[in-house]
């Protein structure tokens, strides 16, 4: 799926996606917090039919119904309410015995941590599958605890004789 992204100058960043059906969809971010969700004209990305503003509040809760995973905008409050929260952008050099392979590989058997999005080349791929690969210049999001995100790390980092 591609989203393209733009920034309105003055108001925020707006979110554009074709759905399976060919339906556009939109979200306007305003920089104050709240939403627009758009609903575009069949077959016409430029003219929006129906818009629906929405709190941040709104939002979040209407993202999570979507897709129920943490978001890197959640963890703030994710860690105020674990306490024990640890959250990290891990890279992924050249070195790495991992690079051109699956995500799920290097996840595989580490306990404690989840990859929240995957931050390569200027793009943020979200809630990254198993298969996605990972390439050198990427930066994994994790969310996990305190050891399992070191787990995670040192398998990215090959260790030094």
């Amino acid at each position: 799926m591609h989203i393209e992204r733009v920034m309105l100058p003055g108001i925020g960043v707006g979110y554009t996606l074709r759905t399976a059906q060919g339906q556009f969809v939109g979200v306007v971010r305003h920089r104050g917090g709240r939403r627009d969700l758009l609903l575009y004209a069949a077959g016409d990305p430029d003219t929006v039919e129906r818009s629906l503003a929405l709190t941040d509040a709104e939002a979040r809760e209407l993202g999570e119904l979507l897709h129920p995973v943490a978001t890197v905008e959640h963890v703030p409050e994710l860690e105020r309410g674990a306490g024990s929260l640890t959250v990290a952008a891990v890279p992924v050099t050249a070195a790495s015995p991992y690079v051109g392979r699956p995500l799920g590989e290097v996840a595989a058997r580490v306990r404690g941590v989840t990859v929240v999005a995957v931050l390569s080349a200027g793009r943020t791929t979200t809630a990254p599958g198993a298969e996605h690969r990972i390439t050198n210049g990427d930066a994994l999001v994790v969310a996990g605890t305190a050891e399992g995100v070191g787990a995670l790390s040192r398998r990215l980092t090959p260790e030094v004789p």
